[in-house]
């Protein structure tokens, strides 16, 4: 199985989709199909909640609820930001599963309110971490100043700043990737940029 992600902004605000493919002719059984439909009435039922008056806890516990269901596990970590013109991450947040040290503070959904909603399902224990593959996505860190010593890395900068703000960007965006992964990793270096690491699990 592999997931594809398509993003675009209409006038600042950041629209994503994702697709789940299964490769081969083999048909997907199992806790491997579970786990796609979990993700998938999960997030149908996700969008239900976000109504004005309801609250991010209903949500989570819709997500829970489902992946309950199809004995299946919410990935933790994860959480859904409520979006704003040209920011992706805003303050008000929901969970993908709340756990004793991950939680967040409650809030309700008013008219005309933006969320990107991320749904992620386990057939394992939805604990992930890092893989070793480097990610090429990033963001730029707008709270974080730093004089740049490469002429390399200064023109990188510049060059994200005029194309990419605030918004991701890939660095295959970029005309010369190499002099980009070099802007990247002095940038990285003194916090300037965020990553979007590829992670992983040992699925059952």
């Amino acid at each position: 199985m592999i997931n594809s992600i398509c993003g675009c902004h209409f006038d600042g605000f950041a629209a994503n989709s994702a697709v789940t493919h299964v490769v081969g002719e083999a048909k997907v059984e199992g806790r491997k199909a579970n786990t796609i439909m979990a993700a998938y009435h999960a997030h149908q039922a996700a969008q239900r909640c976000i109504r004005v008056g309801g609250t991010n806890t209903e949500v989570t516990e819709a997500i829970a609820a489902v992946a309950a269901e199809y004995k299946v596990e919410p990935v933790e970590g994860v959480l859904s930001h409520k979006i704003k013109k040209h920011l992706i991450d805003a303050n008000d947040t929901i969970i993908n599963k709340e756990c004793a040290d991950q939680r967040v503070t409650e809030f309700e959904f008013a008219a005309g309110d933006v969320i990107g909603l991320d749904v992620y399902m386990s057939s394992g224990e939805g604990k992930p971490k890092e893989a070793p593959t480097r990610t090429t996505v990033y963001k730029r860190e707008l709270n974080t100043v730093y004089s740049l010593k490469m002429k390399s890395s200064r023109a990188f900068f510049s060059e994200m700043g005029k194309r990419f703000p605030t918004l991701p960007f890939s660095i295959r965006s970029f005309e010369d990737v190499t002099a980009a992964k070099v802007g990247v990793k002095e940038c990285i270096d003194h916090d300037l940029l965020t990553a979007f690491p590829v992670l992983q699990e040992k699925c059952c």
